[in-house]
């Protein structure tokens, strides 16, 4: 599939996005220790960058990815490319610097906070480029929907791995959130093309299913207290719903004839 590198640079960036900025609100409100934050938001900011690496496959040559720069302030994917770059500067410096925790603290949670509001714009603007009148699958309210929704799926997630609760609900409001916006985002795509909807069923399907086992896992560990291993596969079982659903997603570019 020649779109599978967007597929974890989309999900992987967005959830990372999601967790980061999670994880900074947990830590303002006393939610999660300072030591366990910075090594959360290093983290997610590492898997940022996994992403990013993923999503320069895509272009081809990665080094015509500068002429997408002369763009920017016009081109949505030109902005994407922008902001990527301001987030993952700003956010890694910030987490490196209080994971080190070597002094500067206070231009450190600077950085990280200006990170965040950069990460809320490049969230937003990734389904923009997705507006194209040519698609109709793609040219929806439901897509930029289903995009913010995926920092708050696999960000909650992720956040919940290094000790966030917040980040959990957050994640199991998110997943109830798509099931409740599911009917509506299908009869719209079957609207727009029946068939090639259809031929994504068994996509969308799987993506529900393992989002349903990722509720699950989620009380499961709250209920019963069970180990991180637990938590661990519950959140590698949320990600890989959003990597399947974003399979069907771009499965679904298509042309009027």
């Amino acid at each position: 599939m020649h779109e599978l590198p967007l597929v974890f640079f989309t999900v992987f960036t967005q959830s990372a996005v999601g967790a980061f900025i999670l994880l900074l609100i947990g830590g303002t409100l006393g939610q999660i220790d300072a030591r366990r934050m910075a090594i959360g938001l290093f983290s997610v900011m590492c898997l940022f960058g996994v992403g990013v690496l993923l999503g320069i496959i895509h272009v081809g040559q990665p080094l015509r990815a500068l002429n997408m720069l002369l763009r920017v302030g016009h081109s949505p994917m030109s902005n994407e490319i922008v902001l990527s770059a301001v987030f993952a500067t700003l956010g890694g410096l910030g987490s490196l610097g209080l994971l080190l925790n070597r002094g500067a603290t206070a231009v450190c949670k600077a950085l990280v906070w200006l990170a965040a509001i950069v990460g809320v714009a490049f969230i937003l603007a990734i389904p923009q480029i997705y507006q194209l009148p040519t698609v109709v699958t793609w040219r929806t309210s439901y897509t930029t929907a289903m995009m913010v929704l995926t920092p708050l799926i696999g960000g909650g997630i992720l956040a919940g791995l290094f000790g966030l609760r917040l980040g959990l609900l957050v994640s199991v409001l998110a997943i109830l959130a798509s099931f409740c916006l599911r009917p509506g985002y299908m009869s719209t795509l079957m609207s727009a093309d029946g068939a090639l909807t259809a031929a994504q069923t068994s996509w969308f399907t799987a993506q529900a299913a393992l989002l349903a086992v990722g509720i699950v896992g989620v009380v499961t560990w709250a209920r019963l207290k069970s180990s991180v291993t637990v938590l661990a596969m519950t959140a590698l079982i949320v990600i890989v719903a959003e990597l399947v659903g974003r399979i069907a997603f771009y499965n679904l570019w298509t042309l009027p004839m």
